[in-house]
């Protein structure tokens, strides 16, 4: 079947073609019209000179000198025109290209029989003349007919001539259509097809298609000027796409969930973050701003269009259990002639949650420190204003020692977690290899005269304790098995206290285990959070700053670890240290 642009290229020579044969039609016509001027033309001559002839030879006609009027006609001999004198009976008088006594009676010819008027032209053969000749006869006075004939070839041989002009002239209009087809199918159209199936595969998106330009010829220039285009666009595109994938990465990495709004509410754009705070279908195609199950944010997002200038406001939003604050910004924006909003929405969570802890930071350290100072200060006017034997100032200072290493641990115990919590946020780590049963062992030696004195006894599981190495900071560690036996020592009332180690998943266990009186499973969530206490009364008479187990926790932590506990009441508590090995 012939394609479309095949016909494209036959029709430039279908056009010339059609010009040609409207110009041979026009060209037929008027060689007819031609012929017919001509023929009227040449009988007009004819119909002239014969009256001119038969005025001439009038004055010897009527004298009766017929030699005269001999030599007038001998004046056309060897001339196309031909003039006949006939008399009244049919004999030849004169002729100009014959001897009038050696031709035969004229009275039967049709042009002299039917002699009548100057409009009667006769064509035939003369066998006189041997050649078709047009005859045109004309009264005379007394009967006498004078006869002029002109030959057929004359007229005919510019016809012919003119026929001629007319097949030459189709046959090149021919030629020519021919010739422009043939260069067209033969030389342009393959260079065409080939730049058009370039630019269609250009189109659709294959920019690195080649551009074939030929040596010459008129596409030349416009194979170029795609060529040039081509690259330019695939030059471009490549600029655009590496434009997109930067804003794509910025927009996908920035940690704050963005979302640009249409005016109907659909959710045209968002980012990761987006898509972890509302969910995955966020990001599909459809989904309106009234899905986040949001109102203050819906609420926002509407005031956004109606109001040029909107300052951030605070939203409540609860994700399905984890109330969260979120402070949102709105900036609008034209996308594509329509008005869109930008949201830039801040968790503010971690920041009230901080700062919430900060307080209640502030509020307990401060609730700490005010029962040892208080028990100081009354203990110190004890001493300034009552008089006192030894034994009572023996009384008020070991009061004032007591509290004061109360202080002390406190402040140690703050400082360390500060410290501890200053290597986590800053990435130092500074650890080495060491042994887990060599520690484990100088921890049990340390707290050892406490369990004496507080009749525990201390048991290692196994004994002796498997050689374990890790990457860690020995001081560090060393004061969280400390913090662990002590706690056992001072809270369970069990009789005895076992610390544990062993190697599984990949990882050292260290496990402090008593049987005494256990956690309520309530306290446990809470049970390594800074000043958090089971016993709040009996933890500080015994001692401790509530911080004990909440440096634990940060130990690990730096450490890449974890630390848990399961206990049960009235069974006794475990808990477990978890360091990964090297």
């Amino acid at each position: 079947m012939m394609k479309h642009r095949d016909l494209i290229f036959l029709a430039v020579p279908l056009s010339v073609l059609v010009l040609v044969a409207v110009a041979i039609g026009l060209l037929v016509h008027q060689f007819r019209a031609f012929e017919r001027a001509y023929v009227q033309d040449a009988r007009e001559t004819l119909v002239q000179d014969t009256r001119f002839v038969a005025q001439v030879i009038s004055p010897d006609l009527a004298a009766g000198r017929l030699p005269a009027i001999q030599e007038t006609f001998a004046f056309f001999r060897g001339k196309p025109l031909r003039f006949t004198l006939v008399a009244p009976d049919g004999k030849v008088a004169a002729d100009s290209d014959a001897d009038a006594g050696a031709l035969s009676n004229h009275a039967d010819r049709p042009e002299i029989r039917d002699v009548a008027s100057d409009d009667d032209f006769v064509t035939r053969y003369s066998v006189t003349m041997n050649a078709w000749l047009l005859y045109h006869a004309m009264s005379l006075e007394d009967g006498w007919v004078l006869r002029a004939s002109l030959p057929a070839e004359a007229v005919g041989a510019a016809i012919s001539q003119a026929r001629l002009a007319v097949l030459l002239a189709l046959c090149a209009g021919l030629a020519l259509a021919l010739a422009l087809a043939l260069y067209l199918f033969l030389r342009v159209r393959p260079h065409f097809n080939a730049l058009q199936a370039s630019a269609v595969a250009v189109a659709r998106g294959r920019l690195d298609t080649p551009i074939g330009v030929p040596a010459d010829g008129p596409l030349r220039e416009l194979a170029k000027a795609v060529a040039v285009m081509a690259r330019q666009l695939r030059n471009r595109i490549d600029e655009l796409r590496r434009e997109r994938d930067d804003f794509d990465t910025l927009f996908n990495t920035l940690r704050e969930p963005l979302l640009l709004v249409a005016p109907n509410g659909d959710i045209l754009r968002s980012n990761r973050a987006a898509a972890k705070l509302f969910g995955e279908a966020v990001a599909r195609p459809g989904f309106r701003i009234e899905r986040t199950a949001c109102p203050d944010l819906i609420a926002y997002v509407r005031a956004a269009f109606d109001e040029p200038t909107l300052h951030g406001r605070e939203i409540p939003f609860d994700d399905g259990g984890t109330p969260r604050a979120l402070l949102a910004h709105a900036v609008r924006m034209e996308r594509e002639g329509a008005l869109c909003v930008l949201i830039l929405l801040t968790d503010l969570t971690d920041l009230r949650r901080l700062e919430s802890f900060r307080s209640d930071f502030v509020a307990n350290v401060s609730h700490e420190i005010k029962t040892p100072l208080a028990a100081i200060l009354s203990t110190v006017e004890t001493l300034t204003d009552i008089p006192l034997d030894d034994a009572g100032r023996r009384r008020c200072l070991d009061i004032l020692a007591r509290q004061a290493r109360r202080l002390n641990d406190l402040v140690q115990d703050i400082l360390s977690l500060a410290a501890i919590e200053r290597r986590q946020t800053s990435g130092a780590r500074d650890f080495h290899d060491l042994r887990l049963d060599s520690l484990a062992a100088d921890a049990l030696a340390l707290v050892q005269d406490d369990a004496e004195r507080a009749g525990v006894r201390l048991l290692a599981d196994p004994d002796p304790l498997p050689p374990v190495t890790v990457r860690g900071d020995a001081h560090l560690l060393e004061q969280t098995l400390v913090n662990l036996l002590s706690n056992a020592l001072r809270h369970s009332g069990s009789p005895t206290v076992t610390l544990g180690l062993k190697v599984e998943d990949g990882a050292a266990l260290l496990s402090v285990a008593d049987h005494g009186c256990g956690i309520a499973a309530e306290h446990l969530p809470r049970l390594f959070e800074r000043f958090y206490r089971v016993h709040a009364d009996r933890s500080r008479e015994n001692g401790g700053t509530g911080l004990g187990l909440a440096i634990v926790k940060h130990v690990a932590l730096l450490h890449h670890g974890s630390v848990d506990v399961r206990s049960t009441p009235g069974q006794g508590s475990v808990f477990t240290l978890r360091l990964p090995l090297p």
